[in-house]
């Protein structure tokens, strides 16, 4: 009974906090699984400054990122105890040189200038080394006896498949041979160093060898001899934890690895990754094997950071409030919470755009964090202190932001600044969040931090200075100030060529939904704007010039020209980019590129183009002169403005596939084929007649794509199997009709035959169809 009161109380203490957190545990099959999607958040854990546990910060994969100079990183540790060990003669990077990255047999011609006194043979990356010129010359004879007998043993220790998915192949009975060999010299040996080194050998040999049994005695009968608890211990450890986990015994094999995982910095990844999650029954188990409070938090901690499971974090404090994993948790579970409050777009009927934040409450553990930094107890007091006052800034409880502020100011080792420079930055976020209406005099007073939260480039002050900002517009939208609610938006984190922006604003892909008159206007015609408006527009992401070129595409775009030169184009036009080729050209085959190669001098840009376009419809209306070709190279000019022609750009900055609401027109060749159409109707010309009928034509094939719904999104593969072609109703015979005429009477013609020769469609068509 006693035994199940005991798991009862375990399943208690681990769910404790389990409503506050998710805890899924699966994983994707792919290289890097996601184990927590990470959004960016303003409470960094780098503010801890604890190398030997920074890999186990919350991050989308096993380890956030560490330093390769960290003692995590096993080359470190190793090195450093050779670098001792032979008196600091040798740098570290000499070593690092001959112990992991000269190949066995490097290390083999090594020996063999050694034996026959011959330097000259001596691999490349090795002819300057210092310690590689004394091995030579008979310095240091042990330690170089071992690295040949490691070097032996490590292409069977290490994964020698050429892709993941050949089979791990292991010479067993090699590797029985060298574990004796190593036997031998462990027995000869008098040096303490170099016998560790030699038991570590032996026992990873006999581990990779699957002979579990052997790995589990001869550690014990070896490290018990050699009395030592160096790191070479702990590696050794971790292959005896290793083969009980195979031999099915879990909470003996996590007790170990969770202790390499405390005593061995060099281990501690390889520790926690073969630490298991493990269910309340086998969590007790394990730490009844825990000879003492401390070895039991580390165990809590594992088993916390497999499972996510931050009710760990109350038992790790009741047996070790001091203790660095609680802190490791503390931000983990502070960074999982950020997780939790995400920005949605809440779509105005009026504005197109309204932000709003979700905030999330959680105050059971804000009452767990509160009460433990007022305890004072824990290894960074202030720390805690700083984590309850962003969770209150998080909770809106913005008095007790204030009071655990101070305790950290109050606490704060002298030296350190950073903690005063990231609670300033909150308090400024503070002031906004708490601000119910922004005014003018809000506007001045905060204007200055604002600026300094920009242009501080660290500690997460770019996060800062987002949330900051999108604070400022969720309020502009609530009291209808639509145009500083998008500037706010808008906003500029950097000058850089392609800066980032608060929030993700791209007009020229929208530009209807876009208040253009209302910015516009706001920005040229607003005289009197204050120092906070003027940092508004002068950092916002569009230009003035942006804008108008913006608004008079948006035009152009609805055959709206003379509002495109009025009010928009007639402002920038020295400073609108030349278009790449003759928007009123016209060949029998798109060809962009050819188009703007055949174009010597560019002549036309978006301000010229539509001039150009009232002069042609002017001369329509006013006099009958050339009426059929204006007619013609208006209709070119609709036509090379639609996504089919060699100047798109007039009407949209990105060539897509897909139309929207805002540029209807962006796939329609209706206009082209009317005017193709009326400029045929106004000649006589037999052959002036086949050529508009045939760019008619091509305005009709281009309408069949567009029936057909190739250009739809869910349709946007062009290359269908029969049993799935879009839209079947949707037949090409139906959209033949200029063809037909083009071949039934006007055969005779010039053009005619050059279409013929040129067109393989039309070729097909007059082959075919009788």
């Amino acid at each position: 009974m006693v035994k199940i009161n005991l798991q009862i109380l375990l399943i208690a203490s681990i769910s404790s906090f389990a409503f506050l957190f998710n805890s899924d545990n699966s994983k994707s099959c792919g290289w890097d699984y996601d184990e927590n999607f990470l959004r960016s958040g303003l409470f960094n854990p780098d503010i801890l400054k604890d190398d030997s546990l920074s890999a186990f910060f919350l991050s989308p994969r096993f380890f956030s990122e560490y330093s390769e100079e960290s003692l995590l990183n096993p080359e470190v540790e190793n090195i450093r105890e050779w670098k001792n060990y032979f008196n600091n003669e040798y740098s570290s990077k000499e070593l690092k040189n001959l112990i992991y990255e000269s190949s066995p047999n490097d290390i083999r011609i090594l020996a063999d200038a050694k034996l026959n006194n011959n330097p000259s043979i001596v691999p490349k990356k090795l002819a300057k080394s210092n310690i590689a010129k004394d091995f030579i010359s008979g310095k240091y004879p042990d330690a170089f006896d071992y690295l040949i007998f490691a070097k032996e043993c490590e292409p069977h220790v290490i994964d020698n498949r050429k892709s993941e998915w050949d089979e791990l192949m292991r010479d067993t009975l090699a590797m029985k041979d060298l574990l004796e060999k190593g036997k031998l010299y462990l027995q000869r040996t008098t040096d303490k160093f170099l016998a560790e080194r030699y038991a570590y050998q032996v026992v990873r040999l006999a581990h990779y060898m699957k002979n579990y049994d052997l790995t589990i005695n001869l550690f014990d009968e070896l490290f018990e001899k050699l009395k030592s608890k160096s790191i070479i211990y702990y590696w050794a450890l971790s292959h005896k934890a290793g083969a009980l986990r195979s031999k099915g015994d879990l909470s003996y094999s996590s007790y170990l690895f969770s202790v390499i995982f405390d005593k061995c910095l060099s281990r501690r990844l390889i520790a926690s990754q073969n630490f298991k999650s493990l269910d309340a029954s086998t969590l007790h188990e394990t730490l009844n094997y825990c000879n003492d409070n401390h070895e039991k938090t580390a165990v809590w901690f594992l088993h916390a950071y497999l499972t996510n499971d931050f009710g760990s974090m109350k038992q790790i404090y009741e047996l070790e409030p001091n203790s660095a994993y609680l802190e490791i948790l503390l931000s983990r579970a502070i960074d999982r919470l950020e997780n939790d409050i995400y920005e949605y777009w809440n779509i105005d009927e009026n504005t197109g755009w309204s932000n709003q934040f979700i905030r999330l409450d959680y105050p059971n553990f804000y009452s767990f964090v509160s009460s433990c930094a007022k305890k004072e107890n824990t290894l960074r007091p202030y720390f805690w202190y700083y984590a309850a006052g962003y969770l209150s800034l998080l909770r809106h409880d913005y008095v007790s932001m204030k009071e655990n502020f101070s305790a950290v100011k109050r606490l704060l080792p002298k030296d350190d600044s950073e903690y005063n420079i990231r609670i300033k930055i909150l308090e400024i976020l503070a002031r906004v969040d708490e601000q119910k209406n922004i005014d003018k005099i809000f506007e001045t007073n905060i204007l200055e931090e604002l600026k300094w939260v920009r242009d501080l480039k660290k500690y997460n002050s770019d996060d800062a200075f987002i949330w900051m900002m999108k604070r400022f517009s969720e309020k502009y939208y609530k009291q209808q100030d639509t145009v500083k609610a998008i500037l706010s938006l808008g906003l500029k984190l950097n000058n850089s060529e392609y800066p980032r922006t608060v929030s993700y604003i791209d007009f020229r892909s929208n530009p209807g939904r876009a208040p253009l008159d209302k910015i516009i206007n706001f920005i040229e015609y607003n005289p009197n704007k204050s120092d906070f408006e003027k940092y508004l527009v002068e950092n916002f992401i569009y230009t003035t010039k942006d804008l108008y070129e913006i608004r008079g595409t948006l035009l152009l775009s609805k055959y709206d020209f003379e509002n495109a030169l009025l009010w928009n184009f007639s402002n920038i036009k020295n400073n609108l980019p030349m278009l790449p080729a003759d928007p009123f050209k016209m060949n029998i085959n798109d060809c962009h590129d050819c188009d703007a190669e055949s174009l010597k001098t560019k002549i036309y840009t978006k301000y010229t183009f539509a001039k150009r376009m009232l002069e042609l419809e002017k001369e329509i209306k006013t006099t009958s002169k050339n009426r059929a070709e204006n007619y013609y190279l208006l209709a070119n000019a609709y036509y090379n403005m639609t996504y089919f022609g060699n100047s798109w750009m007039v009407v949209d900055f990105y060539r897509s596939l897909n139309s929207t609401d805002d540029d209807p027109n962006y796939l329609d060749c209706s206009k082209a084929e009317e005017y193709y159409l009326k400029a045929m109707a106004s000649s006589k010309d037999k052959n002036f007649q086949a050529r508009c009928l045939f760019m008619a034509a091509k305005c009709e094939q281009n309408r069949f794509y567009v029936d057909k719904g190739y250009f739809q999104i869910k349709n946007f593969n062009l290359y269908y199997p029969d049993d799935c072609e879009p839209n079947p109703q949707i037949k090409k015979e139906n959209y033949r009709m200029y063809f037909k005429t083009l071949k039934d009477n006007y055969s005779k013609t010039e053009f005619y035959k050059q279409a013929l020769k040129e067109c393989k469609y039309f070729n097909y068509f007059v082959t075919n169809y009788k």
